[in-house]
């Protein structure tokens, strides 16, 4: 078998491990009154309403990351846009581009991390809205 095949079976291995990483539920007054299926989809919402939770405060963290750094920038392309001789207008559009260089760089690295342990903040997202709908998480598979 090629590397290119194996590489491609092994990732989807992955994505299909990940999926199927769902609570388990306890088989309480709930659960019987709603059904399997309904409790699936109630399993399902509470997930997805945790994807996007943890997706908007990434977004949240990765904006102000750039102000952060549009700042830096801003200040470190000011001082050297002045000292090219070029005056004020020197210091300011190398403080433009500076602080433009600053959030977009910000941003992306902030984006690019994954500081809120996504697997630990989602079990409890999701185990706290199934409570909520009267159900009884015993574990994840």
């Amino acid at each position: 078998m090629s590397k290119k095949i194996t590489s491609i079976l092994l990732v989807s291995l992955f994505f299909s491990a990940c999926a199927s990483y769902r609570p388990i539920l306890n088989d309480n007054a709930q659960y019987q009154k709603v059904g399997e299926a309904q409790a699936e989809a109630d399993i399902d919402l509470c997930m997805n309403k945790a994807d996007a939770f943890l997706e908007k405060h990434k977004e949240e963290r990765a904006q102000k990351q750039a102000g952060r750094q549009a700042v830096g920038g801003a200040i470190l392309g000011g001082v050297i846009g002045a000292l090219s001789g070029r005056g004020i207008e020197g210091a300011a559009g190398g403080a433009a581009i500076g602080g433009a260089a600053g959030a977009a760089g910000g941003y992306v690295g902030e984006k690019s991390k994954d500081n809120l342990k996504p697997d630990d903040l989602k079990q409890n997202y999701v185990q706290k809205c199934l409570q909520q709908k009267n159900y009884e998480v015993l574990g994840w598979k």
